[in-house]
């Protein structure tokens, strides 16, 4: 028995790593903590030494309790650093300053930072705050729990999961009625591919609720502007992102989504100058690199652009990136230049893994057109053994897999004899 009680209160118990520059702080915070016995904890005297932590036992982690006003990296960038992995969306994030600026309060409500305290605290206020976190983190029955198992299985693209949790009628009913996560809403028809959808749910949402508060509005901009882009509404999407960009100048997000936004209407120039306001601020920032990569892929300085690749560290691909390579390729060979889409896509293939396949199954398509039968059928092949779902979705595979390599060549050749006649 007294083992079952043992185990019970080990269950109650969360990890929380605490990063504080100054010594007496760590000792205060720490303290106070593992007293109570409530709490593992783990420290850190600046946040790169909290990286590396992290980098080894994130899943480890459940709490991280930061400075703001951190000398060696701010606060506004770690956090992003932090909010940006797949691998650390678990992870609440608790912060301590004197005092936050209204952009500080907008960053923080864009990327779901919920708990704040201030810098000089007592003992007792100290512990209060932070029981309120680990009760809230405890209680995964909570509808604020789904929500961020929802952000999650959308930041690893889990359609069949999400469906399963939109199958709890509290989760849609809290996304539709409730503007601070109306935007994950627009976030699971965008990975369904539903751009069109995405885009009028989050306008129609923004026109009912404009009396709401505006930081949460924010982030459905935000979404409505990626959904936007999606959608080739460069320009629209370019006027938001220079909207939210003023109005939350440190979320490093807004200035990769008017990048993307800019190389879309061509402005190689201005993307390029916006992915560099990034790296000034964060060298490391995955987005603001793999957009360095996309922006000289379009001018076609491949060993540029293979240079950003080399310094992405982690897990950086996603469907909107194969989709963005992916369509420039098509405009090239709509535009008649498919020498041009094949060396695209050529060097393309060397920045995917996950989805390399959708990329070989466009070069495909641009040999094809090309009238280099041998070299489509070989992608094609390459597209199929490294996705076999494909084919599923491409009946030019299909049409592959059916006939066989040479009878597919060989109608392939008739009907190009036939067109010339």
């Amino acid at each position: 028995m007294p083992q079952a009680s043992e185990n019970s209160k080990n269950s109650e118990k969360v990890c929380v790593l605490i990063i504080e520059e100054k010594a007496d702080l760590r000792t205060f915070f720490m303290g106070v903590l593992t007293k109570t016995g409530n709490y593992e904890v783990k420290n850190a005297a600046s946040p790169v030494e909290a990286l590396e932590i992290l980098g080894k036992e994130a899943n480890t982690i459940q709490i991280i309790l930061f400075n703001w006003n951190m000398k060696e990296m701010p606060g506004h960038v770690f956090s992003q650093k932090i909010k940006n992995e797949v691998n650390y969306d678990h992870i609440e994030l608790v912060v301590c300053s004197a005092a936050f600026s209204p952009q500080d309060s907008f960053l923080m409500s864009e990327i779901d930072i919920y708990y704040t305290m201030p810098k000089v605290v007592n003992a007792s206020e100290f512990l209060l705050k932070m029981e309120e976190v680990r009760s809230e983190f405890k209680n995964t029955q909570a509808i604020s729990a789904k929500l961020k198992d929802l952000k999650h299985l959308i930041h690893e693209s889990d359609i069949k999961s999400i469906d399963t949790l939109f199958s709890n009628s509290d989760v849609e009913k809290e996304i539709t009625n409730n503007s601070k996560y109306t935007y994950l809403g627009g976030e699971v028809r965008i990975l369904k591919k539903k751009y069109e959808e995405a885009v009028d749910f989050l306008k129609n949402h923004l026109d009912k609720n404009r009396e709401n508060k505006q930081n949460e509005n924010l982030k459905t901009l935000s979404t409505l502007g990626k959904a936007l882009c999606l959608v080739g509404k460069f320009e629209e999407a370019s006027m938001i992102y220079e909207k939210l960009e003023s109005k939350s100048p440190n979320n490093l997000g807004h200035k990769i989504m008017l990048g993307d936004a800019l190389l879309g209407l061509d402005d190689i120039n201005g993307a390029e100058n916006k992915f560099n306001e990034v790296l000034n601020k964060d060298p490391s920032n995955t987005g603001a690199l793999v957009g360095m990569m996309k922006s000289n892929s379009v001018n076609g300085n491949f060993d540029q652009a293979k240079s950003f690749f080399e310094k992405i560290e982690g897990n950086f691909e996603s469907k909107s990136l194969a989709s963005f390579f992916n369509n420039r390729g098509v405009a090239l060979v709509k535009k008649g230049k498919v020498e041009e889409a094949i060396l695209f896509y050529e060097n393309a293939l060397q920045f995917f893994d996950k989805f390399k396949a959708h990329v070989y199954f466009n070069l495909g398509m641009a040999y094809y057109r090309s009238g280099n039968i041998s070299s489509a059928v070989s992608c094609f092949q390459a597209a199929m053994a490294q996705d076999t779902k494909l084919l599923e979705e491409k009946n030019i595979l299909k049409e592959l897999r059916e006939k066989g390599v040479e009878k597919f060549t060989a109608d392939y050749n008739e009907n190009l004899k036939s067109r010339k006649k």
